[in-house]
């Protein structure tokens, strides 16, 4: 067991000792487990799971920053977070199909950054619903 806590722009999200954690990073993904050796890495937009009491819990996640210290304590800073339970599939996919619609038009006041993050929020609620 170790401790995770995840802080979002809304405050402390989840503070709590955990088994398990497997997080997509900008590197690819990584299982985090007791003992790890300390490490920062930035977190990339897609799924991620606990396993808490033998539970697993699963998460989309919108991009962040990890920390992994000497006493294997985790910090997650990310930029927002929701539950499996909490997604709406059909509202994401409708979501992703509005981001794509947008990065495919040649209109100069598109603005291409906000699509393609609403893009990589979609995908990232749509694989952790199918998780």
């Amino acid at each position: 067991m170790f401790k995770l806590k995840i802080i979002t722009p809304k405050g402390v999200y989840l503070d709590k000792e955990i088994e398990s954690l497997t997080i997509k990073l900008t590197t690819g993904y990584r299982t985090i487990l007791s003992g790890h050796a300390p490490l920062i890495g930035s977190v990339d937009y897609g799924p991620m799971h606990l396993i808490i009491n033998g539970e697993t819990k699963y998460y989309a996640v919108m991009g962040g920053a990890l920390s992994i210290d000497e006493s294997g304590s985790v910090s997650l800073i990310i930029n927002g977070i929701n539950t499996k339970e909490e997604i709406d599939l059909e509202r994401a996919l409708q979501s992703k199909e509005r981001a794509e619609h947008r990065l495919k038009e040649k209109d100069d006041n598109i603005d291409l950054r906000r699509a393609e993050l609403s893009l990589k929020r979609a995908i990232s609620r749509i694989d952790t619903y199918n998780s």
